[in-house]
């Protein structure tokens, strides 16, 4: 067994939850954090009892580290995690994995060629109600699952902390299917437990102000296995929603994050049973505690992780196959290559 001294790149909300989740672990010593923000990486390392920098090239060339956070913007997730890579860095990278299916081939293959682990955060999986979800389907008391739809759709980014900044930007963000819908695209894949075939897309900009992509985005999804994905996402509701539905074969699953209910309906019976997010998250693990820790054990036990590169590298093409599907006014057959 291996100790685990780690580093984080990018000092943000979600980069410090990551980070003190691996500092709470025995098997991990947090070495460093940076950003180019100096206060806000020197506020996090005090906090820690770490060392800071506003230098990532400085970091990733630390001897004294061996596993990196990646949780910077969105467009410095592949030059990060290639460079951290080739360092001879294990590497844990946020969502979404890269914004183009060349740059996350080459995440992929640079971490292989490196004899280095990469693993993407695709939280959603271990998230309460996802997580007791998945489990009931995989449980076969409601049947095979066939289809899942999907709607996270709210307002502009203005007006709220991230007006102004790089999601505002289709290169550096790469809108809603990337910085967010990563989640739904990996989760419908989880639990139809296939990847996807054909994709889709048709997307458009009709209100949304201060971004440069679009605001409305249909996504149509056609997995390997014969199973069906419907995904609504983007900017431009003005009352937002974010909800689903899971159709097995002998059942309903139905969430909503407004009332924070599951509710179920087995086949031949004639009241669907509730469960409220709380209760649904009884007895798992907190989503972001699991994902940090499970890294961290694959570092130091010198085992698979749990959600390898390559699950990154399928939701990429989704995303980026209903860019080309809308683009071109037709459906795009998967896998793309870069």
């Amino acid at each position: 067994m291996t100790q685990v001294n780690a580093a984080l790149l990018g000092c943000g909300g979600m980069g410090a939850s990551l980070i003190r989740a691996a500092a709470s672990l025995e098997l991990c010593t947090v070495k460093c954090v940076a950003d180019p923000d100096v206060e806000r990486a020197s506020k996090l390392a005090e906090e820690l009892g770490c060392e800071y920098s506003a230098d990532s090239n400085e970091v990733v060339a630390r001897d004294d580290v061996n596993a990196i956070f990646v949780a910077a913007p969105n467009f410095l997730h592949a030059p990060l995690t290639i460079q951290a890579a080739r360092a001879g860095k294990h590497v844990f990278c946020e969502k979404p994995f890269a914004l183009t299916v060349e740059d996350a081939g080459q995440m992929v293959t640079t971490a292989e060629q490196a004899g280095v682990k990469l693993m993407v955060g695709q939280v959603l999986r271990y998230i309460a109600p996802y997580v007791y979800m998945w489990d009931l389907v995989r449980s076969g008391e409601l049947g095979e699952p066939f289809c899942i739809q999907t709607t996270r759709i709210g307002g502009s980014w203005r007006g709220t902390s991230f007006e102004g900044t790089w999601r505002e930007n289709l290169k550096k963000c790469g809108g809603p299917l990337f910085e967010y819908s990563a989640h739904e695209i990996d989760y419908m894949r989880t639990v139809l437990d296939s990847n996807v075939s054909r994709v889709y897309g048709s997307l458009d900009h009709y209100m949304a102000e201060g971004i440069d992509y679009e605001d409305t985005a249909y996504v149509l999804m056609e997995f390997e296995n014969g199973t069906k994905g419907c995904l609504l996402a983007g900017h431009s509701a003005v009352l937002g929603t974010y909800d689903g539905k899971i159709l097995l074969t002998e059942g309903t699953i139905y969430y909503d994050n407004k009332t924070s209910v599951v509710t179920y309906l087995k086949k031949g019976e004639s009241e669907p049973t509730q469960v409220s997010y709380e209760e649904s998250g009884a007895g798992y693990e907190p989503g972001v505690q699991r994902e940090v820790r499970e890294f961290i054990e694959a570092v130091a036990n010198d085992t698979p992780v749990t959600i390898p590169g390559t699950e990154g590298v399928q939701n990429t093409m989704v995303a980026v196959a209903a860019h080309l599907s809308a683009e071109r006014g037709q459906p795009v057959e998967l896998p793309l290559y870069g």
